[in-house]
């Protein structure tokens, strides 16, 4: 199979797993998501940031979508979005029908730990009139 029509799946824990959101990075409504569970990481958030970031934690464990048939020009897409504090590293996930899954997904890297609180990132905080300027900021570049 050609490297450009090679399908991919990407563990997402943040603002990624808001359909609109991915939608704006990748340019077309994705189409297949699931629910999926990454042991041995914790999600915190990022200080002074909206979006969250994942580190090694060997007792912990990261509630996400599972976004499946990604091509290459999609990961490449999200790999400007996560910018350069980000690694896109190969994990495996346990989905929702109890199955273990290789996949891909992003990881602050170790010297942006540092930027990191290590409290629980919640989606439900986050208000309307931030996710419309993560949006309306995805779309001006």
């Amino acid at each position: 199979m050609a490297k450009d029509k090679e399908k991919h799946s990407l563990f997402v824990y943040g603002t990624l797993m808001w359909p609109e959101v991915l939608r704006a990075v990748i340019g077309r409504t994705c189409c297949q998501m699931q629910e999926a569970v990454l042991y041995g990481f914790k999600r915190c958030r990022v200080r002074g940031e909206i979006y969250p970031a994942i580190k090694k934690a060997p007792r912990s464990k990261v509630v996400g979508k599972l976004v499946r048939d990604l091509t290459e020009k999609e990961l490449r897409l999200l790999d400007e979005y996560e910018g350069g504090e980000y690694e896109r590293i190969q994990v495996r996930v346990n989905t929702a029908s109890n199955r273990e899954e290789d996949v891909f997904t992003y990881v602050i890297k170790d010297e942006y730990q540092h930027l990191l609180d290590d409290r629980e990132w919640d989606e439900r905080v986050i208000s309307r009139d931030e996710m419309e300027s993560l949006l309306h900021d995805k779309r001006d570049e």
